[in-house]
């Protein structure tokens, strides 16, 4: 596969002529057309690992936020980053900037963007969540996961083995609340209270109310409702 620091000639034009109607435009449009340096993945395809670092290996249309034309996209889920098809026919990998989130994925149904959250360590990091639901003041996002296992040689004649290999792992789930950021999605009481500490008493009552397990998809949405009616 081939890989670029993707750069867009039409960009100082572009300025030029945004200066020149009075308004600051830093992106009209992505050239897929135009590109910078191109070089070579490394890795044979002899040595290459078993599976895959997608969670959809084929390339579907997308539409990327200010960029007038669609493209043929698919997410490197462990790489974290977005390849596209140039007219010419090579892969290339999308500047991962602001400019050009959110994605979406018309026939999938699916929306990515491009976002700093925290996770329960209290660690922030920037990357691509898949939106998932909305209610009120709050989203819920997914983080799709790929694992990747080194392979090992083996060393004598009793050994096996192993090859290197990309493997599903489970997906996280985050909760942005509008003006408050992107955290992880809690998956127990506690976790909720470490979150809201001021609505204890609601918080409370909720759980008393009825078995809640914040593990399952349709109770997250539930207590997105709940939270957002506080």
């Amino acid at each position: 596969m081939k890989k670029i620091s993707v750069f867009f000639s039409c960009m100082i034009a572009a300025s030029m002529f945004a200066q020149f109607n009075g308004f600051n435009m830093k992106y009209e449009v992505l050239d897929l057309s135009t590109a910078g340096k191109i070089f070579l993945n490394p890795i044979k395809a002899a040595n290459k690992p078993a599976g895959q670092p997608y969670i959809n290996t084929a390339f579907q249309w997308a539409k990327i936020e200010r960029v007038k034309q669609k493209a043929l996209m698919r997410f490197n889920v462990y790489a974290d980053e977005f390849e596209f098809i140039s007219p010419k026919g090579d892969t290339l990998i999308l500047d991962k900037l602001s400019d050009f989130s959110p994605i979406e994925f018309p026939d999938a149904g699916s929306k990515y963007v491009l976002t700093t959250y925290t996770t329960r360590n209290g660690k922030n990091h920037t990357g691509y969540l898949k939106e998932e639901h909305t209610e009120g003041v709050f989203t819920l996002y997914t983080q799709e996961n790929i694992i990747f296992y080194e392979g090992k040689e083996a060393k004598t004649t009793l050994e096996s083995a192993r090859p290197a290999k990309y493997a599903k792992g489970e997906a996280r789930y985050f909760l942005k609340k509008e003006k408050a950021g992107v955290f992880e999605f809690p998956t127990s009481k506690k976790q909720l209270l470490d979150l809201f500490p001021s609505q204890k008493e609601a918080i409370d009552l909720y759980f008393k109310k009825a078995a809640v397990n914040l593990k399952d998809q349709a109770d997250r949405i539930k207590l997105m409702v709940f939270l957002n009616s506080l």
